[in-house]
């Protein structure tokens, strides 16, 4: 994501931080870090969450950072310092995060998968701003009156219409600025669409009954992970919480997480198998856009 200067540029890059949470469906995860964990008991599952997550058709297509995605935002970072020098500014975006720094990261959809999840991790500072002129809003973001919009069944993603921001995607885009909104739209509600029809499935519905079982003896009478977690008072220290350590306990007793994953991503690949024509139009502007991206970067 490209950096936002200030005033203006603050309430730009919450507003679409918010609109992209809610595209892809991801109030109900929490993204955590991952540490070694203990070796399952014999027989049991030895792959870890963390790669059962990177499994999941979505994730390749909205939450994979490397490769071909993140040329491209190399690129538009490359393609809009560029444009803002050519209007007389100078613009810095933030340093990318490396892949080391975020090794381990994934959404947990089903809440803590290990007791190393209740510990938050050490809070990072944001990077420091300094306040821009309004001249300098204007060339990277343009008009604010000025926008391009696609609507989904659940929400409306605007983006800028002009200014080096809107040029760089364009460079990359072409005129299909409006089209990747959408598809990225319809993607994201898919990806929560595929979350909402997992409680349908019989595999699942299983899992959740071995694993509310085995929560029933730690004196809890959830029927699953996620209504566990929504059902503790406001303010509760996770880690100090026993029905969530119990919960996580219980994840493991039953392969919980193992089985939730599988059925997850088969549920996932139903609904692109469904949706072919979205598919294969996503993937044809990912491509078609790291084609350009490699040019950008002196890569082809």
């Amino acid at each position: 994501m490209l950096l936002t200067p200030s005033g203006r540029r603050s309430r730009y890059a919450a507003v679409l931080a918010l609109t992209l949470a809610l595209v892809a469906g991801v109030t109900a995860w929490a993204f955590t870090d991952r540490s070694p964990a203990a070796a399952p008991p014999a027989g049991r599952a030895t792959t870890s969450p963390a790669e059962l997550s990177e499994r999941l058709p979505f994730y390749a297509l909205l939450q994979d950072r490397e490769g071909t995605q993140r040329n491209i935002v190399l690129a538009q970072r490359k393609l809009t310092v560029a444009c803002m020098a050519k209007r007389g500014f100078t613009y810095r975006p933030v340093a990318m995060v490396s892949a080391a720094a975020t090794a381990g990261e994934h959404a947990t959809p089903f809440g803590p998968e290990s007791l190393a999840d209740l510990t938050p991790a050490e809070p990072q500072a944001p990077p420091s701003e300094k306040p821009e002129s309004q001249a300098f809003t204007r060339a990277l973001f343009g008009d604010s009156e000025n926008r391009i919009s696609a609507k989904g069944k659940l929400v409306t993603v605007t983006r800028p219409a002009d200014g080096c921001q809107a040029e760089a995607e364009k460079h990359l885009l072409g005129d299909q600025r409006v089209r990747w909104l959408e598809l990225r739209i319809q993607l994201g509600e898919g990806d929560k669409e595929a979350r909402q029809q997992l409680e349908k499935d019989p595999a699942f519905r299983a899992a959740n009954a071995r694993w509310s079982t085995c929560m029933r003896a730690a004196g809890s009478d959830a029927k699953d992970p996620t209504s566990l977690l929504y059902g503790l008072p406001r303010g509760t220290d996770l880690a100090k919480s026993p029905a969530v350590r119990a919960d996580v306990r219980c994840k493991d007793e039953t392969d919980y997480l193992s089985t939730a994953y599988t059925r997850l991503r088969a549920v996932q690949q139903t609904w692109l198998n469904r949706h072919t024509e979205a598919l294969t139009a996503w993937n044809a502007l990912q491509r078609s856009q790291g084609e350009i991206a490699g040019e950008v970067l002196g890569l082809r």
